[in-house]
């Protein structure tokens, strides 16, 4: 029999959901760049044509202007269509549509977004069976720009939606795995590539490099650098309300009363990609905040047993005696697990604290702040060009 929630713990959950209310949308105004090089208020794109079974899918690209040269926007783009051709030869009659969205920060800087998004549309030449759209639009929030995406994929009947970071490399062959695995499945649910994580020259990011692989938090469901859904599942848009893409996958498709409540949201050992973590000191302290923030917010908003077990089981498995202790890599390891994993839940509870103490006081957060924004011509936060490196 499910557990029921206590009243302490609805109680808890209610104030913590009223401590935050966000003060922005989502809903950004978009101009189009068609394949051509043309420009518009919309899309301008057909419905394709084909039997209602046929592969059709948006693959978003969220970039922003300050985030490479036009050189290395170029190359970024050619690896992604590269990988989405060798999905298209897989599967002969299927179409994917590249949505790449350019985001500014600056009313000046639309213009060169604009011209950077005709220049990928010129210089790369979509294959046969895919094709190009760029989004121009203001940023930040990469949510803004996966919805814009998923607005194009409702209007056109598309059967899938994915997306991928514009900082991790994929290995050769990724995206066409995971196209076919979601395929396989009928196309239900969702599919995820297997991330492979990647210290960066800091010792803040060494550090967390080897904690996460201890812990493994929250890493056995699809993440949103590399990710394919069922339209059905994020028809409409991410509401305004989370910014974190994959964790609003994740909660629409945890089945905590199956044997199986992951069966919804797949893993794909052949499909990897490569990322890497964190960084400076200061820069890791206000993503763990984000993450934290993200992790309570889904948890107080959530039905019950949905947030039981994903605390229970995904983000503090293994926190014994809490939750089950882990012995599967011996019980010294199983020991350390628990011990971070209790560090982790100190700062987590101090998060959730707050947001608690904020619906109580009816002061609620109004913004959870997510990407650091690079203005053009700055060179990366990290230093270096992160699809090269990731896997030094």
């Amino acid at each position: 029999m499910p557990a029921r929630e206590s009243m302490v713990v609805r109680h808890l959950r209610r104030r913590m959901s009223i401590g935050y209310e966000p003060g922005t949308t989502w809903r950004r105004p978009v101009r189009y760049v068609r394949a051509d090089g043309t420009v518009g208020d919309t899309p301008g794109a057909d419905r394709p044509e084909g039997p209602g079974e046929a592969v059709r899918i948006a693959f978003v690209l969220p970039t922003h202007l300050g985030r490479y040269s036009a050189a290395e926007h170029q190359s970024w783009l050619s690896d992604q269509i590269e990988q989405l051709d060798d999905a298209t030869r897989a599967l002969p009659g299927a179409l994917i549509m590249v949505l790449v969205g350019m985001q500014w920060m600056r009313p000046e800087d639309e213009p060169a977004a604009i011209e950077r998004l005709r220049l990928l549309a010129e210089v790369t030449a979509a294959p046969e069976g895919v094709r190009f759209l760029g989004l121009s639009l203001p940023g930040p929030g990469k949510v803004s720009t996966l919805n814009a995406g998923i607005a194009i994929a409702d209007d056109l009947g598309l059967t899938a939606v994915g997306w991928l970071d514009d900082d991790i490399r994929l290995d050769p062959h990724c995206l066409r795995e995971l196209v076919l695995d979601f395929v396989r499945h009928g196309g239900r649910g969702a599919v995820g590539a297997t991330k492979v994580a990647h210290a960066r020259p800091y010792a803040t990011s060494r550090l967390l490099h080897r904690l996460k692989a201890l812990t493994n938090t929250a890493t056995n469901y699809p993440h949103g650098c590399c990710l394919l859904v069922e339209r059905a599942v994020v028809t409409g848009g991410i509401p305004d309300r989370y910014v974190c893409d994959d964790g609003f996958v994740c909660f629409r498709l945890l089945d905590p009363e199956h044997p199986d409540p992951l069966h919804h949201l797949r893993l794909v050992p052949s499909a990897t990609c490569h990322y890497e973590v964190a960084g400076p000191a200061g820069q890791s302290r206000r993503r763990i905040r984000r993450l934290l923030l993200n992790h309570a917010i889904y948890l107080a908003d959530w039905s019950y047993p949905v947030a039981r077990h994903y605390f229970r089981h995904i983000l503090f498995s293994g926190m014994w005696p809490l939750t089950d202790f882990d012995s599967s890599g011996g019980k010294r390891r199983g020991a350390a697990k628990s011990a971070i994993k209790w560090i982790y839940f100190g700062w987590f509870a101090r998060t959730a604290g707050e947001l608690y103490l904020r619906g109580v006081l009816r002061r609620p957060l109004r913004e959870v702040h997510w990407a650091e924004y690079v203005a053009p011509g700055s060179p990366h936060p990290s230093g270096h060009h992160p699809l090269t490196e990731a896997s030094a």
